[in-house]
């Protein structure tokens, strides 16, 4: 006999039909639940990505690794596009994809080409307006892609389109930054920037050297106490062109000043202004560029004092000449009297000749390679020779020798050197009395010949020692003796004596007595036994 079921089966049955339904019900509500909140933690992520503010490259790692999270993928990669270019440069990838994966893509419709290409790829845009991102998925092979979360990340497209373009032009502002602080910190003209107040915010390391001063020490001070307003040579505090462009905001091209050197010297400047446009209610900002012209300054001034010298000097022999010569041409002198003229015509004429000589060698000093030709000379010889040459004048007798015999030979070109003691003692007999001895002085110090040359002329001022030595100076007690010169003799002798390694300078005689002594020292063993070439120093070198 079967047993039929009973009303109590079949209400158990319903009732358990009833709970598996709703159980799967709920089980549907969860899912979606979950996967709503998993949607949102995804936005979260991706929004915390958008305000991340690192370089496309940092941001384009963290937005790959998030997607092909949320998407469910194996790998994946973007590539990332600039504005006004059509292609698209590889940032990021986890791990490999399947493939040949280029690093830069023409555009975006050879990316989706790219990925359609691959049955196990899929392409995603990210933002259809420059610089657009492309996402590229490799979808895995067991099961394919979340879709919901391809969908929060279709979602947040133009979000992470707008990172990216914030990206590149952070990313680009920065390399423009840097690049204007290299310009400014790798400037030579001194530039710095003062508030409304004309306090100091800022220096760049020209200015810093320029004016003696820490840059950090120097902001916040006013600009009259950092340049020294109010100097010998600069502006009064109420001209200040930094106050003139803060308070009418109109640019000053151009404007000679003098500020204030580390030492306390003015130094000539020629500088720009300028105010920043301020916003409303903004912060004023006005920077000086400041170019140190005190070379230019040094070169205006050796072109007045050639042009003064060359004048004098030119003009004076000339006049003699032409006045000596329309003498003897309309004039019947006796032959005692003609010669005399010719004589004195044949003087100027040597006097002319040497002041072309010391032009043509201060030109060629300052521009070619200068040749020495060093070989080991004893220096008493060379003594002996200027004495030989003194002794057609008749001036030998007032040379006097201090030079020990056994004194080694030098490495020296012995023409140059001969050069500089004809200058040095040829001065010395020019401004010392006639009867007065010139003495010539000699000995070993250490590795170096040590020559003097002492006078009892009417010396050099201390403060015009150093300035004697550059081209076209002559102190001024010389000037006031009317003895005749162009300056360019002592110069000539420091160049010479610094292209042997040595240096030219000075002094007061050692006796104590009236007088000048000049002094200059050679290395007793050159570098180089054969020919050499010394290359000229630059302007700065010489003073110019």
């Amino acid at each position: 006999m079967t047993d039929a079921p009973t009303d109590r089966d079949a209400e158990v049955d319903r009732l358990r039909s009833r709970i598996a339904t709703l159980e799967a019900d709920h089980r549907r509500a969860f899912d979606q639940a979950q996967r709503e909140a998993d949607a949102l933690f995804a936005q979260y992520q991706l929004s915390q990505l958008v305000a991340f503010g690192g370089s496309p490259g940092q941001l384009a790692e963290a937005v790959t690794i998030e997607l092909v999270r949320l998407a469910g993928a194996e790998v994946g990669a973007i590539w990332l596009g600039e504005v006004g270019r059509p292609e698209l440069v590889l940032l990021a990838k986890t791990g490999h994809l399947d493939g040949e994966i280029p690093d830069v893509v023409a555009n975006l419709d050879e990316g989706r080409r790219l990925a359609a290409g691959h049955v196990n790829l899929r392409a995603v845009v990210l933002g259809d307006e420059p610089p657009a991102a492309l996402l590229v998925f490799q979808v895995p092979s067991e099961r394919g892609l979340d879709e919901e979360g391809l969908r929060v990340a279709q979602l947040a497209r133009h979000e992470l389109a707008v990172a990216f373009a914030g990206a590149r032009l952070r990313e680009t502002l920065d390399r423009e930054r840097r690049e204007l602080g290299d310009i400014v910190d790798g400037a030579t003209d001194a530039i710095l920037q003062v508030d409304g107040e004309r306090r100091v915010l800022r220096v760049n390391p020209a200015a810093a050297r320029i004016l003696g001063v820490e840059a950090a020490a120097a902001v916040g001070r006013t600009c009259d106490d950092l340049l020294g307003c109010g100097a010998v040579g600069a502006h009064a505090p109420d001209a200040c062109p930094l106050a003139e462009v803060v308070a009418s905001g109109q640019a000053i091209a151009y404007r000679e000043t003098s500020v204030r050197s580390a030492g306390g010297a003015p130094i000539s400047v020629a500088g720009g202004y300028s105010r920043a446009p301020a916003e409303a209610g903004g912060p004023l900002r006005a920077t000086a560029i400041l170019r140190d012209i005190t070379a230019v300054r040094a070169l205006e001034q050796l072109r007045e004092s050639f042009v003064a010298t060359v004048s004098h000097e030119l003009r004076t022999p000339l006049a003699l000449v032409r006045g000596y010569a329309e003498t003897i041409l309309h004039f019947e002198l006796g032959d005692g009297q003609q010669r005399d003229y010719v004589e004195r015509i044949h003087q100027l004429s040597a006097r002319l000749g040497s002041l072309v000589d010391q032009i043509l060698d201060v030109t060629h000093l300052d521009a070619d390679p200068l040749i020495l030709e060093r070989a080991p000379v004893a220096f008493g010889a060379l003594v002996a020779r200027l004495r030989g040459d003194l002794a057609l004048s008749g001036q030998d007798g007032r040379l006097e020798a201090a030079v020990p015999p056994n004194l080694p030979p030098v490495e020296l070109d012995a023409g140059r050197i001969g050069r500089v003691l004809e200058n040095l003692v040829g001065n010395a007999l020019k401004y010392a009395p006639d009867p007065s001895p010139v003495i010539i002085g000699a000995a070993i110090e250490g590795r170096d010949l040590i020559v003097t040359v002492d006078d009892e002329g009417i010396g050099v001022p201390e403060a015009e020692r150093d300035l004697v030595t550059e081209p076209f100076h002559r102190a001024w007690n010389v000037r006031e003796s009317r003895v005749p010169g162009t300056g360019l003799g002592l110069y000539i002798c420091r160049r010479l004596v610094e292209a042997h390694g040595g240096r030219l300078w000075l002094a007061d005689r050692p006796d104590g007595g009236p007088g000048t002594r000049v002094a200059f020292t050679i290395p007793l063993e050159a570098p180089h036994r054969a020919t050499e070439q010394v290359k000229p120093p630059s302007s700065e070198a010489v003073g110019v």
